[in-house]
């Protein structure tokens, strides 16, 4: 108890030989150091928030993110295995699949057919076939068109060439289609029937010529 008496003592002293100035610098200097303990906790907690508010916002992106990712893998999974399923069947003649599916649409018919070599690109056999029609109308060629490209078989459409030189709703154009061949695909027998309907053609595989 005497200590702090004489502690105590020893400060009124002190401050007793201040100057005004003096006692003005460490009044100052006082409430500075107040001021510290009082708004340095305050701005450390205040960091500390942002700082969180910041990483939960980084871990929310992040879960966002691996969501999304996952919707895009599994539907890359599907067309992968759509796209296995339909290459593991192989397409029949091109001239006899473009017969059968001019068959199907009124009007229209094959004047010309020719058939390009062979080709092997990526350990695929690619058949090349192109078809002349002559005086048809616009709406059973595109019928036509949307019959080739939605095929459960591996065939892409390669090109298109359309001439209305007719009058009316009378064009010639030429259609060329290439079927993939896998070293594996077995030769299918009979019609579509019976394969599962995929994603339309040239979304797996070699890409078109």
């Amino acid at each position: 108890m005497d200590r702090i008496r004489a502690l105590f003592a020893g400060l009124g002293a002190y401050w007793t030989n201040l100057t005004d100035r003096e006692r003005l610098l460490l009044g100052i200097l006082g409430a500075v150091a107040g001021a510290l303990v009082v708004l340095l906790p305050v701005y450390l907690l205040s960091t500390s928030i942002r700082d969180l508010e910041r990483d939960n916002e980084e871990i929310t992106t992040a879960l966002r993110t691996i969501s999304r990712s996952r919707s895009l893998l599994a539907a890359q999974r599907a067309e992968r295995a759509a796209a296995d399923q339909r290459y593991a069947r192989q397409a029949p003649s091109l001239g006899s699949f473009l017969e059968a599916k001019a068959g199907e649409q009124q009007g229209l018919a094959i004047s010309d057919v020719q058939h390009e070599p062979d080709r092997e690109v990526n350990g695929y056999r690619l058949r090349l076939t192109r078809a002349r029609f002559q005086g048809t109308g616009l709406r059973p060629a595109i019928r036509l068109l949307a019959s080739i490209k939605n095929s459960r078989y591996p065939v892409a459409i390669e090109r298109i060439h359309v001439d209305h030189q007719l009058a009316g709703d009378r064009y010639n154009f030429q259609i060329g289609i290439v079927a993939f061949d896998r070293p594996e695909a077995q030769a299918a027998t009979g019609a579509d029937a019976g394969v599962p309907s995929s994603a339309g053609p040239g979304r797996a595989g070699p890409a078109a010529p």
